[in-house]
């Protein structure tokens, strides 16, 4: 065993890649979080067909030009990862994308899988329409989606909350990834305590934090993780004060619990979750 290895912490890594700039800032932090844990990474590039002149000549010239890309790929990644300290290969899939980042998923156990922003990349436009739904009900790993460059591990990580078992895993999580991260517990409650009366509006402000203390009390944490974390709390529409709390309070990390039946699934799947995350300028984890 390595010194310093943690076994709570990934050991294999997924990037979904289009080897192009548009996926530098995942690929940045791809790099930066496998010389963090020491974990192996593994790149993947998905072949959905000719898209542009280039491509379709390329698709016409048949295996042989395919070959040389491939090659050419293979050595561009060398020299990226040139004395880098952990193992990485490059894998590719041709076909849908979501299906192919699934069945890589599972092909090397990967313990995350780390994509770019759609905005910036065009792998099947992760963030958009059934994709993301698919790959987040499926995916039995967390799926991290970056926007900003890596210039630093994540230090300021936000946990929206709404009490669920989605979002107790979301904090248990963030707190096994990252542990020496300052983790912020936020809820959003509803609207329309202006008329009440001051002491009224301070007694629901105590009530609230006693229930977020009590969420985390209800969550697995380590030991020291519970000095690390903070409360705070808002009222209004939580597809808006998600992606303003983050951009005012210099988050790095948003990490989001899903699941399929209720709560943050349709919170975060629907057109208000679309403006959570196309609102967030921060890594979004899912």
């Amino acid at each position: 065993m390595n010194e310093g290895y943690d076994a709570s912490q990934p050991r294999k890594l997924l990037l979904a890649t289009d080897l192009s700039a548009r996926c530098d800032r995942p690929l940045e932090r791809a790099k930066a979080l496998a010389a963090q844990w020491n974990a192996q990474l593994t790149l993947l590039t998905v072949r959905e067909g000719p898209q542009v002149p280039a491509e379709v000549v390329q698709w016409l010239a048949g295996s042989e030009a395919g070959t040389e890309a491939e090659f050419a790929a293979r050595r561009d990644i060398a020299r990226e990862f040139e004395n880098a300290g952990f193992p990485v290969s490059l894998q590719f899939a041709d076909g849908d994308v979501a299906d192919a980042i699934l069945a890589a998923a599972a092909q090397t156990d990967s313990e995350l899988v780390i994509v770019g922003d759609a905005r910036i990349n065009t792998l099947g436009e992760i963030l958009l329409g059934s994709t993301v739904e698919q790959v987040a009900r499926d995916l039995a790993q967390p799926l991290l989606v970056v926007r900003q460059r890596a210039r630093a591990p994540y230090a300021r990580i936000l946990v929206p909350t709404d009490f669920s078992p989605a979002a107790r895993l979301a904090l248990e999580t963030a707190a096994r990834l990252f542990p020496d991260a300052q983790l912020i517990v936020f809820h959003v409650h509803e609207a329309g305590l202006e008329g009440l009366a001051d002491g009224s509006r301070s007694a629901n402000t105590s009530a609230i934090r006693l229930r977020c203390e009590q969420f985390i009390d209800s969550c697995t944490l380590a030991p020291g993780i519970r000095a690390r974390i903070a409360i705070d709390s808002a009222a209004g529409a939580p597809e808006l004060l998600t992606a303003r709390y983050a951009l005012e309070h210099g988050i790095d990390l948003a990490v989001l619990g899903l699941h399929s039946q209720s709560g943050m699934l349709r919170l975060f799947m629907d057109s208000k979750g679309e403006q959570v995350l196309r609102g967030l300028d921060c890594d979004t984890l899912l």
